[in-house]
């Protein structure tokens, strides 16, 4: 398994898409109860199987991620290759830790705020790079957030 396996609520929530899928590898509700049953192991890679492909497909539609931290903001363009990153970080005395005290900062005293950026070729497939960056913490962002922070790096 390239990701995780889904959960079982999540599972639930997907559970007409696993139908399709399991059909798809001519599995209809009866043959899946039989494996299921027989074969628990075989089950869990099918489960497996499809968990994967939905986290690559949301991996791969995943744009613009978000990354807070004590006094770093770190913005990811995962659009293309390379990978570009923006950092936003300020001094030691004012907290960046969530998007509620990053605006106050942004707003407040930007004057002590220090960008950075960069880029980075993509050593994984894109879908692979994202999962690694949510397992550090990265979060969606929207285009309009990406954006708006984005203005500030071409002020500088």
């Amino acid at each position: 398994m390239r990701f995780r396996r889904l959960t079982n609520e999540e599972l639930l929530a997907l559970e007409t898409e696993f139908k399709q899928f399991l059909i798809i590898h001519e599995l209809y509700d009866e043959e899946w109860r039989k494996l299921a049953a027989e074969s628990p192991e075989k089950a869990e890679d099918f489960i497996g199987l499809f968990s994967d492909v939905v986290f690559d497909k949301i991996c791969n539609e995943l744009t613009y991620l978000v990354h807070f931290s004590d006094n770093l903001v770190s913005f990811f363009d995962v659009s293309s290759d390379p990978l570009r990153a923006f950092h936003i970080q300020s001094s030691k005395d004012i907290s960046l830790d969530n998007e509620e005290a990053f605006r106050a900062a942004f707003s407040d005293h930007a004057d002590k705020l220090s960008f950075f950026k960069g880029q980075k070729q993509l050593q994984k497939p894109k879908a692979e790079e994202v999962w690694d960056l949510i397992g550090k913490g990265c979060q969606k962002c929207d285009e309009s957030y990406f954006q708006f922070y984005m203005q500030a790096f071409d002020l500088k």
